[in-house]
């Protein structure tokens, strides 16, 4: 006979802590599962933001969130894609939209087409036919009807206010239901690999058949737990040290992120409304954080506003981030540099496959080792697709970009890039976040140039080659031109506003 679960503790901190207990609820508040949040302090500071990749506009509709109060109450910009600077020598700034794939022709990938008309002279980028690279470029967004068949559909993620966010996310989840108490941790106790009780710092004693720890790196539940040893990612991702910071609003507001290389690692630029959130991840031994806010505003352009807030940091995973009856989200399971908007996709991973492996035994709980597969390979492709940015690197004869360059890449990143250099094409493993447009948009952008095209290019004529890749053109220009600017919708009035494709 199973015990089903009937009382989740989430134990954690900021969006990993609210984004779980929020999803869970929806998902089985109706089945008289109790969830519970043991909010730690935060760890986050006033120049924080959070940078999302699409999918979380869909989490959001699950749970509640409704997209214009989220833009409204968390300063939020919608962002088409990053564009990465610096990384490559002197070749131009290359933007990796949110582009969905577009199909080419005669089933035939767009990007075979235009390595042929490179090898025959096309000046062009390949980004010149992504419709969000376009849009983001012009600091346009995407609304209305669907693109015609056969063109990219340009998809946003967000830059979102960390500390309105985080409010934003417990006012819904106690609206829903949830329960809370703030308090810090005191003892954990375990008995047989499985956690019994918690005792807060107040005293109080906190029971649960499932612990959520969304403690974020400090792994507050799971380091008690066996099995659950961190494994580091240092020797591919080196930057040991995180540094936010906040500058003046950015006019006119772009529909990107840039992500800007330097000596000692890189800085992210993450537009707001109100103003321009700044992240440095970097190299503590080949830069001091006092020598980098000193440099940020040169190498940004920026005037500081705020105070500048540093913090160690480290890249890898939990061995085993399901032991016993705890289960680590985010942070606490894997951790990954702030690329790519890596950290808080890892936590909607997490708690989306929780969801679908939510346990039906409170005493027997199976399903750990189906999550930790999962969620390892997921870790490891994202991994991976932030690795390939360094790899790729062309800044030569700079130690820390030389390094990153020469270290081994991982297998499954080394076969991909070598199937790539061949021929264009892309293999794709099973979790992976980011699909066959993506890894090709920072193939190409880092200068990884395919040697061939598919041979089956040659069965389309070279005159309905060119007149489809001008069509191309002619369609994204007009789809540009007709579509608002960022600005013009976030001051149009809501009712009048329409939502982005």
């Amino acid at each position: 006979m199973t015990r089903p679960v009937a009382k989740v503790a989430v134990v954690g901190r900021d969006a990993a802590a609210w984004l779980t207990a929020l999803g869970l609820q929806r998902a089985f508040g109706r089945t008289g599962v109790q969830v519970q949040v043991v909010e730690l302090p935060s760890m986050l500071s006033a120049v924080d933001a959070y940078v999302s990749l699409p999918s979380l506009a869909g989490l959001h509709r699950i749970v509640g969130i409704d997209e214009d109060a989220l833009i409204a109450a968390c300063a939020g910009l919608y962002v088409l894609g990053q564009r990465f600077a610096n990384w490559s020598g002197g070749r131009a700034p290359f933007l990796h939209a949110y582009d969905t794939q577009p199909v080419g022709l005669n089933n035939v990938d767009l990007i075979q087409y235009w390595l042929k008309g490179r090898a025959e002279g096309l000046k062009l980028d390949l980004e010149e036919f992504s419709l969000g690279a376009a849009m983001a470029k012009q600091g346009r967004l995407p609304l209305g009807a669907e693109p015609a068949e056969g063109f990219s559909r340009p998809a946003y993620g967000y830059h979102l206010d960390a500390r309105a966010y985080v409010r934003l996310l417990r006012e819904q989840a106690m609206r829903l239901g949830v329960s809370w108490v703030a308090s810090g941790l005191g003892e954990t106790h375990v008995d047989g690999g499985r956690i019994v009780s918690l005792t807060l710092s107040d005293g109080a004693t906190v029971e649960a058949d499932l612990f959520i720890d969304a403690s974020g790196a400090q792994g507050a539940l799971i380091e008690h737990l066996p099995a659950a040893a961190f494994e580091p990612w240092s020797q591919w991702l080196p930057c040991d040290r995180i540094l936010a910071a906040s500058g003046p609003r950015l006019d006119p507001l772009p529909a990107f992120s840039q992500i800007a290389a330097f000596r000692a690692g890189w800085i992210g630029i993450h537009p707001l409304q109100d103003r321009t959130a700044l992240v440095c991840s970097y190299d503590s031994t080949r830069i001091s954080d006092e020598d980098l806010v000193a440099a940020l505003p040169v190498l940004t352009g920026l005037t500081l506003q705020d105070e500048a807030v540093a913090a160690p940091f480290r890249v890898g995973r939990r061995a085993a981030a399901w032991v016993g009856n705890c289960v680590a989200i985010g942070d606490a399971a894997a951790s990954l540099e702030l690329l790519d908007a890596a950290p808080l996709h890892l936590v909607q991973t997490g708690l989306s496959l929780l969801i679908s492996l939510f346990p039906v035994d409170a005493d027997d709980m199976r399903e750990a080792s189906a999550y930790n597969a999962r969620l390892a390979a997921h870790a490891e492709n994202l991994r991976d697709f932030q690795i390939a940015h360094y790899k790729l690197n062309q800044r030569r004869d700079d130690p820390f970009w030389d390094r990153t360059r020469d270290v081994p890449a991982p297998d499954a990143l080394a076969y991909k890039m070598r199937l790539f250099a061949s021929r264009g094409r892309i293999a794709l493993y099973d979790d992976e976040t980011f699909q066959e447009s993506d890894w090709t948009s920072i193939f190409v952008g880092h200068g990884l140039i395919p040697q061939a095209y598919d041979p089956l290019v040659d069965l389309t004529p070279g005159d309905q080659q060119i007149q489809q890749l001008q069509k191309m053109l002619r369609f994204i220009a007009a789809e540009v031109t007709a579509a608002p600017t960022l600005q013009s919708h976030l001051a149009a009035p809501r009712s009048a506003r329409g939502a982005p494709s």
